[in-house]
């Protein structure tokens, strides 16, 4: 009965260790994920910047810069 009971704690152990290490493994692929996700969006930011800085330079008139400011506005609520 000894060795059932120690074989049934022995499974019991290693059930609950590929448990935690499955979910260790699924929480550090959700948070690359998350990073990715960001750095994504940083650079889009910073495209949407350089795109903003490139109309304003290339812009002569009131009319032309009130429409940079405004594709930067748009961007802003990203």
């Amino acid at each position: 009965m000894s060795v059932i009971k120690t074989l049934f704690l022995a499974v019991i152990i290693c059930t609950l260790a590929t448990a935690c290490n499955r979910a260790e493994k699924r929480a550090y692929r959700s948070q690359a994920e998350v990073n990715k996700s960001q750095t994504e969006l940083n650079e889009r930011k910073m495209d949407i910047a350089d795109k903003y800085e490139k109309c304003v330079d290339k812009s002569s008139d009131e009319a032309a810069r009130a429409k940079c400011e405004a594709q930067l506005k748009a961007a802003e609520n990203l």
